[in-house]
């Protein structure tokens, strides 16, 4: 018996609250929706000002569109505020702190403990995500990078087949070698 009463009243709230929503009358079992701000953006971080560190590892960063594996496309701007970044990714832009590494890699680290993290070496970048460990996108290179890695002559001291003409040059036995 107790059950049934149960159901009919929580039957009869319900009722009341839907009658209640279809008139445009507030209840007190009709949760009330939070009221926007004007104006309001997203929550961003409070951003310090950049230190001397900061300020030679954003000048030594990487700007501008990067070209990346499978086609896909991002892009390092500078924020407003001196010494940090702006890395834009899939219609996502991600607010950046640039740090100098021991490895002389620069790494973009993700202001406000965002786990987002790119990393910048004279051959590529890379973007990763480092709460799931896994790149999001990677062979990324810039105007910059694409200079610095292109290979130079004989740059790692080799010659290379086809390198240097040996046309011209008479293969003499060793005198060691016995016949």
């Amino acid at each position: 018996m107790k059950l049934v009463q149960s159901l009919a009243l929580i039957c009869a709230c319900a009722a009341m609250a839907g009658a209640a929503v279809a008139q445009n009358k507030p209840t007190r079992l009709a949760a009330k929706a939070p009221t926007p701000v004007q104006g309001a953006q997203s929550v961003l971080p409070t951003l310090s000002p950049a230190d001397q560190e900061q300020l030679l590892a954003a000048s030594q960063a990487y700007y501008g569109p990067y070209d990346c594996e499978f086609k896909q496309t991002l892009s390092v701007t500078r924020h407003p505020i001196d010494g940090y970044v702006v890395v834009t990714f899939s219609s996502k832009a991600y607010t950046m702190k640039p740090v100098r590494s021991s490895t002389g890699a620069l790494r973009l680290e993700e202001v406000g403990n965002g786990p987002m993290l790119m990393v910048q070496i004279p051959a590529k970048s890379m973007l990763m995500d480092t709460a799931r460990g896994r790149r999001i996108v990677d062979a990324c290179v810039n105007e910059m990078q694409a200079k610095q890695a292109a290979p130079e002559a004989n740059a790692l001291g080799m010659n290379l087949p086809g390198q240097v003409d040996t046309s011209g040059i008479a293969v003499t036995q060793s005198p060691t070698v016995k016949r």
